[in-house]
């Protein structure tokens, strides 16, 4: 005779959607802080490259007049190599941002200016250099205080 006995193998259906739900939200909680910390990286990237083009500007004040730097500066930023890190693409030129609106304010980002790239303003003997951030749509600043560069 055949005796009809429950298995107690294996898990329950409930057992097996409370396992999948937990980790369901666990990834999305994940998911949300990795997200998170890929911008937090990219506007580092912007901050490096702003960096680099104050040091190379304050190089060149060294050995040159403000006026052959400002002549020279797209050249010296073609040749630093650096790109936006958030579409890849090398910046060819030092875009200029746009004077403040009253004296002694500080630049403003210009307007053709895209997420991560760096702009350099300069007003007389001082070169001020900033970055858009990577989720501002070109308005935010990366740095609250621009780099300086002078002679």
């Amino acid at each position: 005779m055949y005796s009809f006995r429950k298995s107690k193998k294996g898990f329950t259906l409930i057992e097996l959607m409370v396992v999948v739900a937990i980790i369901g939200v666990l990834s999305l909680l994940g998911l949300r802080l990795y997200t998170g910390q890929q911008e937090k990286a990219k506007n580092a990237i912007v901050k490096a490259n702003c960096g680099t083009i104050q040091t190379l500007i304050q190089a060149e004040l060294a050995d040159k007049t403000v006026a052959q730097v400002i002549t020279a500066i797209n050249t010296l930023v073609t040749s630093s190599g650096i790109r936006n890190p958030i579409d890849g693409t090398a910046q060819a030129t030092a875009n200029y941002a746009a004077a403040g609106t009253t004296p002694g304010e500080p630049p403003v980002a210009p307007a053709a200016s895209s997420d991560g790239e760096v702009y350099v303003y300069s007003n007389n003997d001082i070169f001020y250099i900033n970055g858009n951030d990577a989720a501002s749509a070109g308005t935010g600043a990366v740095y609250a205080n621009y780099l300086t560069a002078r002679r």
